[in-house]
């Protein structure tokens, strides 16, 4: 396997980063490497930034909240360096910190620089980056919005309608009178400009795969090809019911979870 003790997966909320921490947690751990995984939310999640029910004023503190995050990803890298665990975070390199920086009113080159300091500090673990990326958003926070409802969602509010009450009161929504789904798929474009500087500026290994939920099992291949994960029995029986599908004409349904925003 690829020399690193952290994997950062990022993406656009409802994109499969949640699927994707859990089942790469598991082939590692086949392949005989301890790894632990921590998903946006998760209260063992050693990066706090606080709870998902209170996401508007997680969001509208995010700046305030900077050097915290600095210390908490300092105390993390000096606990895991000497150990041989490796450890993949959610959304936690962009998505639940420099993001929320920006939607909160924070400047590009502010957000840049923020994550600088996270880049300098998780050096000594080699960490690599899976970056997704979506075409069409639009189709899939509808659908993702559907799913949570599926999987049992019990807020008096949707889930939609929760994401557009943390955003609204925003100052990158506020300054631009926007709300609602609009508002956030204007959000998401602008970010994706800025995640992409973030991503050509990285200094370490990385990857993009773009739209991962239109063939689970394709986009699954790639990152195992990219993280050098030998072939498990696990993998291969996967790769074998893919090729069932192929020849009978049937499409591989796979709903991925993403616990994010």
């Amino acid at each position: 396997m690829i020399d690193t003790k952290l994997i950062l997966i990022e993406g656009p909320p409802g994109s499969g980063k949640t699927t994707t921490a859990e089942k790469l947690a598991a082939e590692i751990s086949d392949h005989g490497k301890p790894c632990q995984y921590f998903i946006e939310w998760g209260k063992d999640n050693p990066i706090s930034v606080g709870d998902d029910p209170d996401l508007a004023e997680v969001i509208a503190s995010s700046v305030s909240r900077e050097e915290d995050v600095i210390k908490q990803w300092r105390r993390f890298v000096q606990e895991r360096e000497s150990e041989d665990t490796v450890s993949i975070m959610e959304s936690r390199f962009w998505q639940s910190t420099v993001m929320f920086m920006y939607i909160a009113g924070h400047s590009a080159r502010g957000v840049l620089e923020s994550n600088q300091r996270v880049i300098d500090i998780i050096q000594p673990l080699k960490p690599i980056l899976i970056c997704f990326t979506i075409d069409d958003y639009k189709t899939l926070f509808r659908q993702t919005g559907q799913a949570r409802t599926e999987q049992g969602w019990d807020r008096e509010i949707s889930w939609e309608q929760h994401v557009f009450n943390a955003l609204e009161p925003q100052k990158w929504l506020t300054d631009r009178g926007l709300k609602g789904e609009e508002g956030l798929l204007r959000l998401i474009e602008a970010f994706d400009l800025l995640r992409k500087d973030l991503y050509d500026s990285l200094p370490f290994t990385k990857i993009r795969i773009h739209d991962p939920h239109h063939d689970w099992g394709l986009a699954m291949q790639q990152m195992r090809d990219f993280l050098e994960i030998p072939h498990t029995l696990r993998s291969r029986l996967s790769a074998l019911w893919r090729t069932l599908l192929s020849w009978t004409g049937m499409k591989e349904r796979q709903e991925p979870k993403d616990n994010g925003l």
